[in-house]
């Protein structure tokens, strides 16, 4: 264990108080691994709850606008001609200013007996349906990726699913991200961390996707679903810097730039196009990390931040959701283990 590690373990012991599960954490400095730590209980795979909307969907965007085939200016009606509001742009969705709510229990209105292809169709009557109200600030929503689920699909032709294994085979193939778990025999189900006791399902969860409208859609979603270690996290990290840098030969660096820009006046929101930005206030990304850097969320207790300026980013993958979404210190403690980390950068590196 070198020093950053041993500086950040004796950091996460004196919040031994906190009640969580356990956390992975991988710090990445100027393209080196600096810290690779396991605190309590850990496993090898993770649910990366809306991780996904980063790694899959935003990442499938990119692709299509560095090749020239999409534009995210282009209006939603374009791709979907039952979409009612015709003045809406596909970027609109990407960063959360469209005005749809930030979630609906689409699963409970899911047909289960059906195709998965058939689910879609259902989901998208319902997000048709959906209202949209004038926001003054962006409310981040999980609608806004369905939509743009949708349009992926009519932009190709092929089913979500499909869309995903030809993204993987671009940019992940070196990775284990995937799908469905239960489905995967070669990955036994003691490997997956174990998230919430579901009341809805009546089961503890383990290897089977958290979200429940994930889980509706055959556990594939524009928005939740993918599973992955703390190395395929740190892997796409990677590949966003090589892009960055000018080194991908698939992913342009003005279209990442575009992406991870802010794409809102502040007043009205911390977004770039599907990459969350750090608020001046409460970000988990803590309060270190430059204004330039960009990253998300999961759900579940998964995060990934990149500061572009310091060449600097953080893997985080946690079940903080187990037993129980009420398990609320990781999302405390998160802020504080990246000031730790920038903490130790500034004064150490």
């Amino acid at each position: 264990m070198n020093s950053f590690e041993k500086f950040l373990k004796s950091q996460l012991k004196s919040q031994d108080q906190l009640e969580y599960p356990g956390c992975k954490i991988q710090v990445y400095f100027k393209g080196k691994l600096k810290v690779d730590l396991s605190w309590r209980k850990t496993y090898h795979f993770y649910d990366l709850a809306s991780l996904t909307k980063i790694i899959f969907t935003t990442q499938w965007y990119m692709d299509q606008v560095s090749k020239g085939l999409l534009s995210v200016e282009s209006p939603v009606v374009q791709f979907l001609p039952w979409y009612l509001y015709k003045d809406i742009k596909i970027k609109q969705l990407l960063n959360h200013s469209a005005g749809n709510s930030w979630w609906q229990p689409f699963y409970k209105s899911l047909t289960q007996d059906l195709s998965v292809d058939q689910k879609y169709q259902q989901l998208e009557k319902l997000c048709q349906t959906a209202p949209i109200e004038k926001q003054e600030r962006a409310v981040y929503s999980d609608i806004d990726f369905f939509l743009l689920g949708s349009v992926m699909q009519r932009c190709v032709q092929k089913p979500l699913f499909e869309c995903w294994q030809d993204l993987f085979e671009s940019y992940y193939s070196r990775t284990h991200f995937h799908f469905r778990p239960l489905e995967n025999s070669k990955n036994k189900k003691s490997l997956y961390a174990p998230t919430e006791n579901c009341p809805w399902r009546n089961k503890i969860l383990q290897g089977e996707v958290h979200d429940e409208n994930a889980w509706a859609l055959g556990g594939v979603g524009p928005h939740a679903g993918l599973f992955g270690t703390i190395d395929d996290l740190s892997s796409y990290g990677l590949g966003l810097r090589e892009a960055l840098l000018g080194k991908s030969k698939i992913l342009s660096a003005p279209t990442v730039q575009h992406f991870i820009q802010r794409s809102l006046p502040a007043s009205r929101g911390d977004w770039g196009l599907g990459f969350m930005l750090p608020s001046p206030s409460g970000s988990s990304a803590g309060e270190r990390f430059d204004k330039s850097s960009f990253g998300h969320t999961g759900f579940t207790g998964t995060s990934f931040w990149f500061d572009p300026k310091k060449d600097l980013f953080v893997s985080i993958l946690s079940n903080r959701v187990h037993p129980s979404r009420k398990n609320r210190d990781f999302v405390s403690l998160r802020p504080q283990i990246h000031n730790w980390v920038m903490q130790y950068v500034e004064e150490q590196l």
